[in-house]
């Protein structure tokens, strides 16, 4: 069977010599492992390495067999030309580490209208972004978790100073086990969760604290999907943003 479908390039593995794995979140079937021959070289059929660049919105084309799980591609092409992400070193580094976490994070193989829209209307918005750059991805963070399914249940407040990040709530004092944020966490994780990214430039962070925001938030996410621990792009995202 061949289909067509947006998405959204996430994460690739190299395969022989001149192969690769591509793993994409599409909008018809969800997460799809899809083969990709003549992924390197200079012949005309070749060099289709370059479309699966983190977080690049592609049309595919691909064979789909039910009984297997890694689809073969047909036909690749750019659905939105970016004018930044490829040519700015920090945005770069944001959709490489937002793609490895949506990598991790979304296994579902079955169409989630609501999930793929927010990634691609966020991707776009961070290739446009002026302001607030710096604070894309602890925003992008907080707000994949409504469509993952553990979106804080309530919000901070000066009766409610502490984050729960076992039970995702802010409760009114410490709970009796160690998965939670002292009170200074807790506001600024409170802060990103209530900032759209239109308010982005209004997080004023430097470096430290958004790297500890970082590390709370990917917390949070290990409570509810293992898969998160061990975020190979953090460091560099890191690195990034102490230049």
């Amino acid at each position: 069977m061949i289909l067509k479908t947006k998405a959204i390039a996430l994460h690739t593995v190299k395969y022989g010599d001149n192969s690769l794995i591509a793993y994409v979140y599409s909008e018809s079937h969800g997460r799809l492992s899809i083969m990709v021959h003549s992924a390197y070289g200079k012949q005309k059929s070749s060099g289709k390495a370059v479309f699966f660049q983190p977080l690049n919105l592609l049309n595919i084309v691909y064979y789909h067999r039910r009984i297997q799980t890694l689809c073969k591609l047909k036909e690749v092409s750019t659905e939105v030309t970016f004018s930044s992400i490829p040519f700015d070193p920090v945005k770069r580094a944001i959709a490489l580490f937002v793609g490895e976490v949506v990598y991790r994070t979304i296994r579902e193989e079955e169409s989630n209208s609501a999930m793929f829209h927010f990634l691609e209307n966020s991707i776009q918005l961070l290739d446009v972004m002026h302001s607030g750059i710096s604070n894309f991805h602890l925003i992008f963070l907080a707000q994949l978790t409504r469509y993952l399914g553990f979106f804080p249940g309530n919000q901070w407040s000066e009766s409610l100073p502490v984050f729960d990040y076992k039970n995702g709530l802010f409760v009114h004092g410490e709970p009796t086990h160690p998965l939670y944020f002292n009170t200074e966490k807790s506001k600024l994780i409170g802060q990103i969760f209530s900032t759209p990214f239109s308010e982005a430039e209004n997080l004023k962070l430097n470096h430290k604290v958004r790297a500890q925001i970082i590390d709370n938030l990917l917390a949070f996410y290990q409570v509810h999907i293992e898969s998160v621990s061990g975020i190979k792009s953090l460091p560099i995202l890191s690195q990034v943003f102490e230049e």
